[in-house]
């Protein structure tokens, strides 16, 4: 059985999103040291042109039931 957790992630939402500081990495390099595994993510919220403004970056971990 896994565990699922979910951390937001803003994206700013433009249309030229920069992306420099790449966030992301460092979440799931967090994450990764604590025995998570990243399993993909999940926009969450979007501009009024359609771009993503934020995702839920989202994590698994397997427990023994």
């Amino acid at each position: 059985m896994y565990r699922y957790e979910y951390e937001k992630l803003e994206t700013g939402g433009g249309f030229w999103i920069d992306n420099g500081g790449q966030k992301h990495r460092a979440v799931i390099d967090r994450r990764a040291q604590d025995g998570w595994r990243y399993a993909g993510y999940v926009p969450t919220a979007f501009t009024g042109q359609g771009g993503v403004k934020a995702v839920d970056l989202i994590f698994e971990k397997e427990v023994s039931v």
